[in-house]
């Protein structure tokens, strides 16, 4: 027998002051059974690779966790990507307004537009002025740019590149803008904005009346199915009718330059 062999007995009364000292550490795996095998020499493939890896397995399965926590940082969602980005980056169309208002107009941009989060983080507030520049040495020279003059013309009918805020810098820009011909092409897009917005509110105001007039003579009507008819007639006419409506900001800023060239012939945007 050899001197490592332990008698079941005394294997028997080691557990059980195992189990009371709360020590499960080898619960799975007894160290009896294999200090049984080391005395024969019969150890599986399995248990002597367990006895040699050791350590490193746990390290194994200690990195797999760390892997598995380890999440991948959620993308935002497209729409609020871009409104983050329009609000805080500046495009260069509109850094050339604004450096063009500051050199040509004014030394001070208007408020709407100086608290505007891009402008704050583009725009450090010395160069916001351009007297506290001068005092400096320091003189941003505007340049023009036919390139981004006509970025500023394609987009002048489009409010979300080219917001309202800028309706004032726009002006001044478009003032004294050279060419004839593109200045009256420019003015015959502006006029029909405003007529489409105008004829929009007349429709808009008619429906309203006919509507009034409508449940004025319900009330005066004593033949309840012919009442619930025409209600039906009126209200697949009005679905048939329905229409999205011109944008009353674009009509706005078209009469505001016409009125600048001098060519508005004493317009007006209708309201209800």
């Amino acid at each position: 027998m050899s001197d490592q062999h332990i008698p079941a007995w005394q294997r028997i009364k080691i557990k059980q002051t195992q189990k009371e000292d709360g020590s499960n550490d080898f619960a799975e795996e007894d160290p009896l059974n294999i200090t049984t095998h080391l005395a024969t020499g019969s150890l599986t493939k399995k248990e002597k690779q367990k006895l040699i890896r050791g350590d490193n397995n746990t390290n194994k399965i200690a990195k797999k966790k760390v892997k598995s926590n380890s999440r991948k940082k959620e993308k935002l969602a497209k729409d609020v990507r871009e409104e983050i980005k329009r609000k805080t980056v500046l495009k260069d169309q509109l850094r050339y307004l604004i450096d063009f208002y500051l050199e040509k107009v004014s030394d001070k941009l208007p408020d709407d537009v100086q608290d505007l989060e891009n402008v704050k983080i583009n725009y450090p507030e010395e160069k916001l002025q351009k007297k506290s520049d001068e005092e400096l040495g320091v003189v941003d020279v505007w340049k023009f740019s036919k390139q981004k003059q006509n970025w500023l013309i394609k987009h002048f009918f489009n409010v979300e590149e080219l917001p309202l805020e800028y309706n004032e810098l726009i002006m001044q820009y478009f003032k004294d803008l050279k060419g004839e011909t593109l200045k009256q092409s420019i003015s015959e897009k502006c006029q029909k904005k405003i007529e489409e917005w105008n004829s929009y509110v007349e429709r808009e105001l008619v429906k309203m009346k006919e509507i009034v007039e409508g449940n004025d003579q319900e009330e005066n009507s004593e033949g309840n199915e012919d009442t619930e008819k025409q209600v039906d007639g009126d209200l697949k006419k009005n679905e048939e009718e329905l229409e999205i409506p011109p944008n009353k900001d674009v009509a706005s800023r078209c009469l505001k330059l016409i009125t600048v060239w001098g060519s508005d012939n004493g317009q007006e945007l209708k309201t209800f």
